[in-house]
């Protein structure tokens, strides 16, 4: 009876981190292949129809990075008239709010707005709070650009992540992070044959418009796709999934791109990815549910099979070490006897 059962659990375990790794990868690429779609939308003809956008920078004891971060969002190639940037202090202790209002008043001539809100609630919640105010101060902004202080976009980046929003159809889209000299750092080194996996999925599931998340260094939606399901928990997970839901598409476009640098050792990126995780697990359980109930049927299978079985990958290969072991033990102990 027990052999039996620890039959069971081996395979079981095996069976279920196999389909992680290599089952569903393979049924997504086939589900591209055959209903995929071409995702690369044309340009505005002229500057004239660009719609208006907002940069927002959220912000927590970053005074060693707001300063870069700004001179670089100046240089974005957007028109003028139609950038706005938003730096959201989110209760910062140190000099960040200070500088970025320095940095404000001596580029006047660009359109840097400072919210300094004194009570540190979470990157999610500032955002909201952020979006509240445009809300009832720039209601001419249609389009929402979300980024961090330590990353670095392209010039051309903030005008290719908003020309797929020209297609009233696509509700979020994702540009691509890459770290500066990634043999330097803990995080960096990671961006190895794992990266290209995950980017492989990213391009199967953004060709189905169905990329379930986005990269928190690079991103926008839609106004009106803004639907935070949490002030506690992932921006860049839980808005692109939720624009799935309402029937936007969610892209990855490739040509965006942002950069960072890694984290300085593999400790820090080890309690980043604990925390993370931490959050998108009830995440993507509410989301899983919520995709159920409005018969999102693609959505849920990629967060059923991407994220919900993939978060449990320790515990099978624990389960089959175990399972595993004891068979052993059992085969050694019934062949002595």
């Amino acid at each position: 009876m027990i052999e039996t059962f620890l039959i069971w659990l081996f395979w079981i375990s095996f069976t279920l981190g196999f389909y992680v790794y290599f089952i569903y990868p393979l049924i997504l690429a086939a589900l591209a292949l055959v209903s995929g779609k071409n995702n690369v939308i044309p340009g505005y003809e002229s500057d004239s129809g660009l719609p208006p956008v907002v940069l927002m920078i959220a912000c927590f004891n970053e005074e060693n990075e707001i300063e870069k971060k700004l001179a670089n969002a100046i240089e974005l190639d957007y028109p003028k008239d139609k950038f706005q940037i938003v730096v959201l202090n989110d209760g910062s202790v140190d000099a960040t709010a200070e500088l970025a209002s320095k940095f404000a008043r001596l580029h006047p001539d660009e359109n840097i707005q400072v919210l300094d809100f004194k009570v540190n609630s979470g990157k999610s919640a500032i955002l909201g709070k952020g979006v509240e105010w445009l809300k009832e101060n720039r209601p001419n902004i249609k389009i929402l650009a979300f980024t961090d202080a330590n990353a670095h976009w392209e010039p051309e980046a903030l005008r290719k992540i908003t020309e797929p929003l020209s297609n009233p159809d696509i509700g979020s889209v994702s540009g691509l992070l890459r770290y500066v000299n990634p043999a330097n750092g803990g995080a960096g080194q990671m961006e190895g044959l794992y990266w290209k996996y995950e980017t492989f999925l990213k391009r199967l599931s953004s060709r189905l418009g169905t990329l379930p998340g986005a990269n928190g260094s690079i991103f926008a939606v839609r106004l009106e796709a803004y639907h935070p399901l949490s002030e506690t928990r992932g921006d860049d997970f839980e808005l692109p999934v939720m624009a799935i839901i309402d029937g936007y598409r969610s892209i990855l476009l490739e040509d965006a791109r942002s950069f960072e640098a890694p984290s300085g050792n593999f400790t820090a990126e080890y309690r980043r990815k604990m925390r993370i995780t931490g959050q998108m697990l009830p995440s993507t359980m509410m989301l899983w549910w919520r995709s159920i109930l409005k018969g999102r049927g693609l959505i849920s299978f990629q967060l059923f099979s991407h994220k919900l079985l993939r978060y449990f990958v320790p515990f099978y290969q624990i389960s089959l070490l175990a399972s595993a072991g004891f068979l052993m033990t059992f085969s050694t102990y019934s062949t002595k006897c």
